[in-house]
């Protein structure tokens, strides 16, 4: 098994993006998240005002990419889901698992968001 990826091994990240109940946006990500794909995050997270960040998939998080998780934050309602250790240790690394929406699963996520009956988003 290797750990590494060589200059020459593509890299890359793709998004899809559904909306559910609630007018929340769920944005699963694949792939890595660096200096070369964050445009891909910015744009995925351009797309709504309640926002599910799946990164369950997503095998490596840089500074740039948590970077823009936390932009994403400040005009949106955000919520990370997080499964992989790499992406975890990027979050708590930078504090940003301190500032952000952190779920283990994406219908936690959607439920943190989702307004009640009756009371306004």
């Amino acid at each position: 098994m290797h750990c590494f990826r060589t200059i020459d091994e593509p890299s890359g990240l793709t998004f899809t993006s559904t909306v559910r109940p609630g007018e929340v946006r769920v944005i699963t990500l694949v792939g890595d998240i660096d200096a070369a794909t964050v445009g891909t995050l910015d744009e995925a997270l351009a797309t709504g005002e309640r926002l599910v960040a799946d990164l369950t998939r997503v095998a490596f998080l840089s500074c740039a990419g948590v970077r823009s998780l936390l932009e994403a934050n400040t005009r949106a309602e955000l919520a990370v889901v997080v499964g992989g250790h790499a992406v975890t240790r990027s979050l708590e690394a930078t504090g940003a698992d301190l500032l952000l929406r952190i779920q283990p699963r994406v219908g936690a996520a959607i439920a943190e968001l989702t307004p009640l009956p009756g009371r306004e988003a």
